[in-house]
């Protein structure tokens, strides 16, 4: 499981895809904890949607864990609430 940092920003973007790297690299689906997500950039949403879509096309998912309202609303702003699905988060 991959714990997101508290800001997810553009200067943490590197880092961050790396981590998830390591990630696919391990597991067919990838879990994510965005508890403690407080602050969600484009650049970070737009990983996560690049993420999300290699996984739908291997035929896997992102298991979403903990709840991030700043994340939540940051996703549906940019309309991709139908996309990166955080309402069935565990």
């Amino acid at each position: 499981m991959l714990k997101l940092p508290e800001e997810l920003a553009i200067t943490k973007i590197e880092s961050l895809h790396q981590d998830l790297l390591n990630e696919l690299s391990t597991n067919d689906d990838v879990c994510i904890d965005i508890s403690e997500v407080s602050r969600a950039d484009t650049a970070s949403i737009q990983l996560l949607c690049a993420l999300q879509k290699h996984l739908l096309s291997v035929h896997h998912k992102i298991i979403w864990i903990g709840q991030s309202e700043p994340l939540n609303n940051a996703i549906n702003q940019l309309g991709l609430n139908e996309y990166l699905i955080l309402d069935n988060a565990s």
